[in-house]
């Protein structure tokens, strides 16, 4: 099993769909942004490890790691 982790960044400018703790399926919405932003769905699937603000591009950096 791959233990690789993605890090991926949204636009905080719309709410998360997930928390730490939560397992996510690739493509499942993971924040309330446009049908049409690629960016508002885990590119991959397993849980989400963390979930950090970056102020200085007003994104959250969210972390998933495959799922045990």
């Amino acid at each position: 099993m791959s233990t690789k982790k993605t890090i991926i960044r949204v636009s905080a400018t719309y709410p998360l769909r997930v928390e730490v703790g939560d397992k996510v399926r690739r493509g499942e919405k993971i924040n309330e942004g446009p049908e049409t932003d690629p960016t508002s769905r885990a590119p991959v699937s397993g849980m989400v490890k963390s979930i950090q603000f970056d102020p200085g591009g007003h994104e959250f950096v969210i972390v998933i790691a495959p799922a045990d």
